[in-house]
């Protein structure tokens, strides 16, 4: 354990944006990206939106279709990551939190079920959030949430002196203290579509309020590329001859290979949950959905299993209301 002194270094910056409907907060979010990075990709919640600012430059989208489940927020991280994206948009975080299969409907459902009390069943979506909160954090590349904010009307007056009714933004759509993870957060104004940055770790917008354009994106960068480059870890030292012919000397003998135990019997409720995971994937395959990637996996708790399951279950109940509404 040793101190060293504090210095400023490259990193990959993590951004959040937030503001009520019609703030502007994709159109800003790429205007950042387009200053701060070479390819770019969104992650779209909002219904295939993003593509709708095609003409403003290039860069890639993946919808994200419900559930909005934080392991499909984490795969698409991975995957943008994997393309070699160095910014990405996540547009937006909050259907992780408040969307359909989100975190709060997850929870919502466990209270439901009477699974634990109401307070010990925020213990499964707390990890939830946090690997979220982590795939985010620790992947290499630049990444740009934006956060729908709980809408308020004020009354206020006009340049003339008249008053006027004016939208506004309140607090974001997330798990409370979520911006305490962002190095820089743009609060944008839905009435003009301007911004301040209501925390800025940069001390790069310390009284800025205006668009956010490409040029606050270059500036971000600039600052970046001002640090020193990042620390690589040690790599650790070669074991000796001497080393390796102590490590020998100390094996033990070979033992006699025990007869391997017998597996313990299925657990019933994992098993039911199992065939109403059948059951719902069939349902959805015959209306064209693809749930493969939610498929439970090895190691979750059956609480996180039932919470998926009955995510699923959901939008398949959604889509067939849908589309029995259409037909009718």
């Amino acid at each position: 354990m040793q101190f060293q002194r504090a210095t400023r270094r490259k990193t990959w910056l993590k951004i959040a944006l937030t503001g009520a409907s019609g703030a502007g907060k994709t159109y800003s979010a790429l205007k950042l990206a387009f200053g701060l990075g070479q390819r770019i990709a969104v992650i779209d919640t909002e219904n295939s939106s993003a593509a709708l600012y095609a003409h403003l430059g290039e860069y890639d989208t993946l919808d994200l279709a419900p559930p909005f489940t934080t392991e499909r927020y984490e795969e698409a991280i991975r995957a943008g990551v994997e393309a070699g994206y160095d910014v990405l948009i996540l547009d937006s975080i909050s259907h992780a939190w408040a969307g359909t299969g989100g975190l709060l409907a997850q929870k919502e459902m466990l209270d439901a079920r009477g699974t634990g009390n109401s307070f010990q069943n925020w213990a499964p979506i707390t990890r939830k959030h946090e690997a979220f909160k982590a795939a985010m954090l620790e992947a290499p590349a630049h990444i740009i949430c934006t956060m729908r904010s709980k809408e308020d009307h004020v009354l206020t007056t006009d340049e003339r002196g008249k008053p006027t009714v004016r939208k506004a933004g309140m607090a974001p759509i997330q798990r409370e203290g979520m911006g305490y993870e962002f190095t820089i957060v743009f609060d944008i104004n839905a009435a003009d579509h301007t911004a301040l940055a209501s925390k800025d770790r940069t001390d790069l917008f310390a009284g800025f309020h205006g668009l956010l354009t490409t040029a606050e994106g270059q500036k971000i960068a600039r600052w970046l590329e001002s640090g020193a480059e990042p620390l690589v870890a040690p790599a650790p030292p070669a074991p000796t001859p001497a080393a390796n012919g102590a490590a020998k000397a100390r094996q033990t003998p070979p033992q006699r290979a025990e007869a391997p135990a017998r597996k313990p019997p299925p657990d019933p409720a994992r098993l039911a949950l199992k065939a109403r995971w059948d059951a719902t994937s069939a349902e959805a395959a015959e209306l064209g959905l693809d749930v493969s990637n939610f498929a439970p996996t090895a190691g979750l708790e059956i609480e996180e299993i039932e919470a998926l399951v009955d995510a699923v279950e959901q939008t398949v109940r959604d889509e067939r209301a849908k589309r029995q509404e259409v037909a009718a």
